[in-house]
């Protein structure tokens, strides 16, 4: 008896090793069969931004290694599942503790806060070196950088416990000393760290809120000396309650939260001048897009997204007339500058194709503004390509 037990354990333990066995070599063809399947997405819905895609094979990416760099972003960005292990592993790092996911802290009260970037020195000097080269080629022509705070900077409380950040104000002051006095430098961090307890940030995306960049349109008009007289009183309309913003999808971290977004009118109509707006899709008399309310990234409404060239034309009662080279962190803060000029340029160098020397030759242009989120500007390797020559 004892020794049939024994073999029916031998025999069953065999018989569980087969199982075993065979489960794993089919999950083996499976997913064999499934790298033959064409599952690709262009773009995620979930993460707001594009996907790799299956690099097509060629002797000379296969000799410098470029091959396999492409193919290991396509395998790390298209498997099956991929949206349900993401959240799963983001649920298990919220179990142990972990409060940080693809650059972003989840913080206090629903704050999703975006890590401070570390400067590329290669580029930021670049870009530096060519707008003084720029500045030195129009002399007459006043030249501003402001650089917007992340929120992790102005509401570092938020952040989670033993969160660990990047200096930013320390590179900001690098930035302002290697200017010099030929570029005028706009501190924009004093005036929003004195107004870090209103809704100057949104909790799930990376902007700054519309009233963030109100309050910074008027450090912007003292600083540049515009006319005061000009500035109309504004107040807000709230034109969503529901939107979540792109922290809360490149993180993975769904909140629940929803926010909203305000747009900030003239209480006098007859203040605020009449507008065109002239970009690569048309024509309009707004600045906002609101079928952009609709879509993943309702932050869209402004400007109806980024561009690369739009052209501003107003009835304002002056001449002056603005190139503002920008990321999109100022898509919001574009209607506060509107009273003050006869037309503004936009320039956004990640999609424009351009230089910007050929504006200033066929344009009356009598300022220049570049204004960039401080995460941006750091890493950005497209603004000293639109100011060269050539």
């Amino acid at each position: 008896m004892k020794r049939k037990r024994q073999k029916d354990f031998k025999s069953g333990r065999a018989y569980r090793r087969k199982t075993v066995a065979l489960v794993f070599f089919g999950l083996l063809v499976l997913i064999s069969l499934l790298e033959l399947i064409p599952l690709e997405q262009d773009f995620s819905q979930k993460e707001n931004r594009p996907l790799a895609t299956r690099p097509k094979f060629s002797l000379e990416q296969a000799a410098d290694g470029s091959f396999m760099e492409k193919y290991e972003a396509f395998r790390t960005d298209q498997f099956l599942g991929r949206n349900l292990w993401v959240s799963l592993k983001n649920r298990m790092d919220l179990l142990i503790g972990k409060r940080e996911s693809n650059g972003v802290f989840k913080g206090k009260d629903h704050y999703l806060l975006e890590a401070i970037a570390e400067a590329d020195q290669e580029k930021l000097e670049a870009n530096l070196e060519a707008i003084g080269d720029f500045r030195a080629k129009y002399e007459k022509v006043p030249v501003y950088l402001a650089l917007a705070p992340n929120a992790a900077n102005i509401l570092s409380d938020k952040l989670p416990r033993f969160a660990v950040t990047k200096d930013q104000e320390g590179m900001f002051r690098s930035i302002s000393q290697e200017l010099g006095e030929g570029v005028a430098w706009v501190d924009l961090s004093k005036t929003l760290a004195a107004h870090k307890k209103e809704e100057i940030y949104y909790r799930t995306d990376s902007h700054w809120t519309t009233l963030g960049a109100y309050y910074a349109s008027q450090q912007l008009a003292e600083s540049m000396q515009l006319d005061g007289t000009k500035t109309p009183k504004w107040e807000k309309y709230v034109v969503t309650n529901i939107f979540t913003g792109d922290l809360s999808l490149k993180s993975g971290y769904q909140t629940g939260y929803q926010e909203s977004i305000y747009i900030y009118t003239a209480k006098n109509e007859k203040e605020m001048p009449q507008i065109v707006v002239d970009a690569k899709e048309g024509k309009t008399s707004t600045l906002y897009d609101r079928t952009k309310l609709k879509e993943m990234d309702a932050y869209g409404l402004f400007l109806g997204g980024s561009k690369g060239m739009v052209n501003i034309r107003t009835t304002a009662d002056t001449t002056d007339r603005l190139l503002l080279v920008k990321d999109s962190y100022a898509n919001c803060l574009i209607p506060f500058l509107v009273p003050y000029f006869r037309e503004i340029i936009v320039i956004d160098p990640e999609f424009y194709e351009g230089n910007l020397n050929d504006i200033m030759e066929e344009n009356k242009i009598s300022r220049v503004l570049f204004l960039y989120s401080g995460n941006t500007f750091v890493q950005d390797d497209k603004i000293s390509g639109v100011l060269r020559d050539g």
